[in-house]
């Protein structure tokens, strides 16, 4: 096994867990740099395939080249989906919580 393979299966699990932390706020630090670890793992993702499949490099298609590519591929879409639903939901719930507290502020003014 390369060293780079060996590289992105560490990055692989690392990722894994620091998302499951950051989206299920198991820390309380975690809500606040759901965005930013995305940020840096799809910048981590992009960076290795535009090294390992750039124009100029002759290279053939191993295993671990279509297993890089397929992970990659559903880390993009699940992680992009999961974020943008969760902050949808979060919006909407700030939403409704504003307006049911200016609903119950104008009640007990009565």
């Amino acid at each position: 096994m390369l060293w780079y393979e060996k590289f992105y299966i560490f990055i692989q699990y690392t990722s894994y867990i620091f998302f499951i932390i950051s989206f299920f706020q198991l820390s309380k630090y975690a809500p606040e740099y759901l965005n930013e670890l995305n940020i840096i793992l799809k910048s981590i993702i992009c960076g290795i395939l535009l090294y390992r499949f750039n124009p100029w490099n002759k290279i053939i298609l191993t295993e671990f080249d279509k297993k890089l590519v397929f992970d990659s591929a559903l880390y993009l879409l699940f992680s992009t989906l999961l974020i943008d639903f969760y902050l949808l939901i979060k919006k909407k719930y700030n939403t409704v919580k504003n307006k049911t507290k200016i609903y119950i502020n104008k009640e007990n003014n009565k």
